[in-house]
């Protein structure tokens, strides 16, 4: 029965880590931001996703993410004023994080499960 608590715990942790790929950051510091950081910027109910950021005192100015850093005719810019929130981080690495939950803890379940006594396919 210990097993299956174990299991159970396990299963409630993991699920903290699947959508760790964004978060707030505690303010918008002035200044060009790392070039392929992504950031989210909302907007009037609209996410938008760029890199190459530069904040500046009034306004925000970035890149689309799908197009090259260095592309300046891309860079679109918004007032902060109009700003609703930024996000930043790593959405892949939510992904990669879920994928290693689907693949790693079936696996260590069955481990845990079969990997002691008789196992889970006992010899006749």
């Amino acid at each position: 029965m210990r097993r299956y608590h174990l299991i159970g715990g396990a299963l409630g942790l993991s699920t903290a880590a699947c959508g760790a790929g964004w978060h707030q950051p505690a303010h918008l510091t002035p200044g060009p931001w790392p070039i392929r950081q992504q950031v989210q910027v909302w907007s009037e109910r609209q996410a938008l996703r760029w890199h190459a950021v530069v904040v500046l005192q009034d306004s925000i100015s970035g890149v689309p993410f799908l197009a090259a850093p260095a592309c300046d005719s891309c860079r679109r810019t918004l007032p902060l004023a109009v700003v609703d929130s930024v996000r930043v981080g790593r959405p892949e690495a939510g992904f990669w994080k879920t994928v290693g939950l689907v693949i790693g803890l079936p696996f260590a379940a069955f481990m845990v499960l079969c990997g002691g006594g008789d196992g889970c396919f006992p010899e006749t």
